[in-house]
């Protein structure tokens, strides 16, 4: 049965690098639920709670690190050191290549939890796009779900979130339209902050085509400065980005999108609570504090913003990253009850054993059995996955249960079959450009054969894998899930 104390799914290593990173931290976390030094005169401090890339993650994905029951109590405790001036806010993806827990129903639980945590309010990421415009509206506004796997799975009563999404730069392609409202504002101890939500560009290529059409993602600095000019005008002067977009940080410099746009927003801006690339941000950018805390839950930001009464302006801020250690903390009792029911519903699917590993395999071992599952499952000759597809860096050894297998391939992506000719089938690996992929059956592949291909749904459209737009006789074999499920139950690992 899946439960809180399950470890089977934790990630290699897992304890060692929780132990680490508490030590590391142990310092800054030491007396965070006290009162904090009181402000300047004619100052008040606001705090930000951030957390980014849940990715449904209810139970501990790490030994003593992590788990909604626990993320729920940090944060708890954490808003008692500023009591009425704590502001709890998420950067997207809290839903989406979640585990069976969550996904199975649709990551109504994990909306749930957010709920029971008291988050005022979150943008979306692009998972939160995975299966389309629809399913991501439905999600936050509640309603049943009628359509796609497992409808009966969905609460009839499904109530949606209580607390606002915004989205400032996604634009509905029919309307010409925002899909949600592009900023909020959350009033603390006679504070106005606003808050601007904005998705990385990027989102199309994570999608399968029928969803890439829905929406067009705009310049995130342009949308942001757009809507500083608003909030400016209506008297704002703090002002916070909640921004799925990442980078990635060396010393006290980053580089990737993130930062790029950062340094184009209005100096208005004071701090952007960032996400997407499941990693530590805590640098000043132009002036303005960045940040991210990793992902699911296993991390949260904790932002100090002094704010001056008089003017509203933004005249100090700061900020850690503080691990939601299980250690001197006891979880949160009501959402460990609403984990653990849900576990306890799930779990005569995921703790059923599909197969056994008979030594541990790494993320590139996963991914070269994970192409010849879909080589086997769709009877091709050759068949293509890229790391993405992915979610787990690996196996165990022993045996392997449906649960751990989700998690290999969340998405539950559509496996295509098709027809290719060999020149264009060895084109695929030249149009790489230093983008990894796992291939099975390429060496038998001769230029002027024709050969089976079985690919991905999001591969075979990827603009930069042009060649796979060259098959033909198209057709779906079924899901990524089914192909791998299949292999072990075959006993072919």
């Amino acid at each position: 049965m899946l439960r809180l104390s399950d470890r089977r799914h934790l990630l290699p290593g897992a304890a060692a690098f929780a132990g680490a990173v508490l030590v590391a931290l142990l310092g800054l976390r030491a007396g965070a639920d006290q009162p904090p030094p009181p402000p300047p005169p004619g100052t008040v401090d606001i705090q930000l709670l951030g957390v980014n890339d849940f990715h449904g993650n209810l139970e501990p994905p790490q030994q003593d690190l992590g788990g909604a029951a626990w993320l729920g109590a940090h944060l708890a405790r954490a808003a008692r050191s500023h009591p009425d001036r704590t502001i709890t806010v998420h950067a997207g993806d809290m839903v989406g290549a979640s585990p069976l827990i969550s996904s199975y129903f649709h990551d109504e639980p994990t909306i749930q939890a957010t709920n029971m945590m008291g988050f005022d309010v979150g943008t979306v990421g692009n998972h939160e796009f995975d299966e389309g415009g629809k399913e991501m509206l439905r999600l936050i506004r509640g309603g049943q779900r009628t359509d796609g796997p497992r409808a009966d799975t969905s609460d009839p009563n499904w109530q949606g979130a209580r607390y606002p999404y915004i989205a400032a730069n996604t634009v509905d392609r029919d309307t010409g339209e925002l899909v949600l409202p592009p900023y909020q504002i959350v009033e603390r101890a006679g504070v106005r902050v606003g808050f601007i939500g904005v998705t990385t560009e990027d989102t199309p290529k994570w999608l399968l085509p029928e969803y890439r059409r829905e929406y067009h993602y705009t310049d995130i600095s342009d949308a942001v400065n757009r809507w500083v000019a608003e909030l400016r005008g209506r008297g704002i002067e703090t002002i916070v980005v909640l921004a799925h977009s990442g980078a990635f940080q060396k010393g006290l410099e980053a580089v990737g999108e993130i930062v790029d746009e950062t340094t184009e927003m209005d100096d208005a801006v004071d701090v952007v609570v960032a996400g997407h690339t499941h990693s530590r941000l805590n640098l000043t950018v132009d002036g303005k504090l960045v940040v991210e805390a990793e992902s699911y839950g296993t991390h949260y930001d904790q932002v100090k913003i002094t704010v001056d009464r008089t003017t509203g302006d933004v005249v100090a801020k700061s900020a850690l990253l503080a691990p939601t250690s299980h250690a001197g903390i006891a979880p949160d009792p009501a959402l460990a009850r609403m984990v653990e029911g849900y576990a306890e519903r799930v779990a005569p699917l995921g703790d059923r054993v599909v197969g056994n590993v008979e030594r541990e395999v790494d993320s590139d071992g996963l991914g070269r059995l994970v192409a010849e599952a879909q080589r086997a499952f769709a009877r091709a000759d050759v068949a293509f996955v890229n790391p993405g597809n992915t979610r787990r860096p690996g196996l165990d050894a022993g045996p392997v249960t449906y649960a751990e297998l989700f998690l290999v391939n969340a998405y539950e992506h559509p496996v295509l079959r098709m027809k290719m000719r060999g020149s264009d089938v060895l084109a695929v690996m030249d149009q790489r450009h230093g983008v990894q992929l796992y291939a099975s059956g390429l060496n038998a592949v001769q230029p002027d054969g024709i050969y089976t291909v079985a690919v991905n749904g999001v591969l075979a459209a990827s603009d930069r894998f042009t060649a796979f737009q060259r098959g033909w006789d198209r057709s779906v074999a079924g899901t990524d899930l089914q192909a791998l499920v299949a292999w072990f139950e075959r006993g072919a690992s």
